[in-house]
């Protein structure tokens, strides 16, 4: 009968602290979350009715955009600061400020606001914890300081928010160009294989802006135009 080793009892519990913290992230990243993100598209739908997507080749290139111009030059750096300053109430809550001014259109701002209140119900009735960032603040900051109270890395973190922008806007154009769920895929797919340097991107960034005064900008202004021009649609399946 062959003999097994045991485990080291410290590499058992290495296991079992990292085991842990991926079903925090899963569960953070899962559609099942009660936050209602699927009501939006974050401009995708705009996209769509302007003519920028209309197939799979058009809309990988623009969830690349999205992930170079919007994820990397912005929400990710940002996040990253919103986790690092979560101990220093002065600095979270300019960060949080400036997230909040970042949401150009009114769509953009109330979507937020709204992600942010049920993230918000979630931690009260769910992890039953007190609230200790406001919901007008909008669903980053939120966010961040939910996932350094669960103890979760910089990193995972925003390779978690990364995936779940990411395939909410494509789940939001397989829906309505429409695309076939194979051609899904294939985008979600290689988007994956430049989430790893885009996080690592973001996280250089962040260090390079940390103790100094200076705001980060995605400046996206034809972005924020597609957010208008929602607010117009004259028929619309989702709330952005």
């Amino acid at each position: 009968m062959p003999i097994t080793e045991p485990v080291p009892q410290n590499n058992a519990l290495n296991q079992t602290l990292n085991a842990v913290s991926l079903l925090k992230l899963l569960t953070l990243s899962s559609t099942a979350l009660p936050i209602g993100a699927y009501c939006y598209s974050q401009g995708v739908e705009s996209a769509i009715e302007c003519g920028l997507v209309t197939n799979e080749k058009t809309a990988l290139a623009y969830f690349e955009d999205v992930l170079d111009l919007l994820l990397v030059r912005y929400e990710l750096p940002m996040l990253a600061q919103l986790m690092q300053a979560v101990t220093d109430a002065g600095r979270f809550t300019a960060l949080a400020s400036d997230y909040k001014a970042s949401r150009e259109t009114r769509e953009f701002l109330l979507e937020s606001q709204q992600l942010a209140f049920s993230l918000n119900a979630w931690i009260k009735q769910v992890l039953e914890l007190e609230v200790q960032v406001e919901s007008h603040y909008g669903f980053v900051p939120v966010y961040a300081q939910l996932c350094a109270r669960l103890n979760l890395s910089v990193d995972d973190c925003l390779t978690a928010y990364c995936f779940s922008v990411l395939e909410n806007q494509v789940l939001a154009a397989v829906k309505t160009v429409p695309l076939g769920q194979m051609s899904g895929q294939r985008i979600l797919w290689q988007l994956h294989q430049r989430m790893p340097q885009a996080v690592q991107q973001s996280l250089k960034q962040a260090l390079n802006l940390q103790g100094l005064a200076i705001s980060l900008s995605s400046n996206l202004p034809n972005f924020a135009m597609l957010s208008m021009q929602h607010e117009t649609q004259y028929s619309r399946l989702f709330r952005s």
